[in-house]
């Protein structure tokens, strides 16, 4: 391969580097454009807990009693001290679990109750550097719970003798029969763990698409990534659709073209202008990578832009799969196509097209439908003295192509053309689609003069009215790229 199509060619390594500051920006403009995936998975999944525990949940009533203990009588008289009913509660709240584990004291509540086992659950907790001592039970019953506990206030020093000794205990506070189960609150705590764990996720899915989903944001990233220069930024050309106006497209022609749309198509003139004079080619190839990146209407702006300026310009369709050149310019009528010129069918001079605009002189070679068999004849002998012919006719010939990283149709012409301009729509086609479509042009030599970043940083839908369908062979595999 060339030096110079090695220049066009990004090694794998350069392209799997990744800027954190960019990346930050497109996952910021990821979850700007869909916020409502987040909002839906944070909805769906706190929805999705509250039915779960809705469901599921069983309520559990809790009775509690705070006691303070107190060394016996008898063991006072002996010499004993408050210190020693300190003691006495801190090992209490201590040796509480063995006690509940030994099964004596459960054995006795179950006894006491009427029941074979324990109907709730039994805990203990001692207040550190104080005689108190909390009792809970937990039940699926408000009055279980506190039947629970009232029959382990009665039974609980009986056991405690014996690990212990005698102790005596007043009842400072007690909930009585619980009337509220707790499941207000724990539904509210699983609606917030759910919108949680669902918010999480619709966050890696945005950082997930969004490093899947690399796109051409930045100028620079053409120099970074291809090392293919930046022609030109081209912002969003909004034209309000109307019935009436169904059909129409936008150009440089209309009389309500934006005053930035304007400024940008002519600086990107001036640099191709420039960059055809230091390479010495009057022919220039337009593609994109996939379809709806806006490649026609460049290359007809450009075609108008250069014709404003007093050059002469031949706009040629070489579209075969899907020719739009002449809705671009807003031609009406039928003219012979590009194929039946080449093939002798018609002569050049029926198929040319002059624009009827004072002060320009452009001239435009519509394309016609149902030649996507003849793709062959744009790399033959017949081309290249028809793209000869036009060079003397004209001072800038712009030839509009099919996407380079999708069909074969520019690869074959461009071994015919000296230079070509590559459209890249903003946000909208992945980074290994432009690599690839770059790669096939590389590999027929062609001096890809540089790029243009169509839709500036507006990453809005195609305003200027036009879609591909599927495109002669089919949908393409990379039909979808960018969405």
């Amino acid at each position: 391969m060339s030096e110079r199509t090695e220049r066009h060619t990004a090694s794998p390594e350069t392209v799997e580097k990744i800027d954190l500051t960019h990346l930050a920006e497109q996952l910021w403009e990821m979850v700007r454009r869909y916020w409502w995936i987040v909002a839906a998975l944070t909805a769906l999944f706190a929805a999705a807990s509250w039915l779960h525990v809705s469901r599921t949940y069983v309520p559990r009533y809790e009775a509690e009693a705070t006691l303070a203990i107190y060394a016996s009588r008898d063991s006072q008289e002996s010499g004993s001290n408050s210190s020693n009913s300190v003691a006495t509660a801190q090992q209490l709240g201590k040796v509480f679990p063995y006690i509940l584990t030994s099964g004596i004291l459960s054995d006795m509540v179950a006894e006491d109750l009427g029941t074979v086992s324990v109907p709730g659950e039994i805990s203990v907790t001692a207040v550190e550097d104080t005689n108190l001592v909390t009792i809970r039970v937990t039940a699926s019953d408000g009055q279980t719970a506190y039947d629970v506990l009232q029959s382990v206030l009665e039974n609980y020093p009986q056991v405690a003798q014996f690990v212990i000794g005698q102790t005596e205990y007043t009842i400072l506070s007690e909930s009585g029969v619980p009337t509220d189960s707790g499941t207000e609150y724990v539904t509210r705590g699983s609606v917030r763990r759910g919108a949680a764990l669902g918010f999480a996720a619709g966050m890696a899915l945005m950082v997930f698409f969004t490093l899947l989903r690399r796109t051409i944001r930045r100028p620079s990233d053409f120099q970074s990534l291809f090392h293919v220069p930046c022609l030109g930024t081209l912002p969003v050309y909004q034209e309000k659709k109307r019935r009436k106006n169904k059909g129409k497209q936008a150009n440089l022609l209309a009389s309500n073209v934006p005053q930035s749309y304007l400024e940008a198509i002519r600086a990107l003139r001036a640099r191709v202008e420039r960059k055809l004079e230091q390479a010495g080619c009057k022919t220039l190839l337009v593609t994109s990578s996939i379809p709806e990146e806006g490649k026609s209407t460049v290359a007809a702006n450009l075609a108008i832009a250069m014709a404003q300026k007093g050059l002469r310009v031949i706009l040629v369709d070489c579209d075969l799969r899907h020719p739009s050149i002449q809705s671009r310019m807003g031609i009406a009528g039928a003219f012979p196509g590009l194929v039946a010129v080449l093939k002798g069918q018609a002569a050049l001079e029926d198929a040319l097209y002059q624009v009827p605009v004072s002060d320009i002189d452009l001239k435009v070679l519509c394309g016609a439908r149902n030649t996507a068999k003849e793709v062959e004849i744009l790399g033959g002998a017949e081309m290249k003295r028809l793209i000869a012919h036009f060079e003397q006719m004209a001072d800038v010939v712009i030839l509009d192509t099919s996407p380079s990283a999708m069909l074969a149709d520019a690869m074959v012409l461009a071994h015919n053309v000296p230079a070509a301009l590559y459209v890249v729509r903003y946000d909208h086609t992945r980074v290994e689609h432009v690599l690839s479509g770059i790669e096939e042009l590389s590999g027929s030599r062609i001096n890809i003069i540089g790029c243009v970043l169509n839709e500036g940083k507006f990453a809005a839908q195609s305003s200027y009215g036009y879609r591909y369908g599927r495109y002669g062979y089919g949908r393409s595999r990379y039909s979808g790229a960018g969405r």
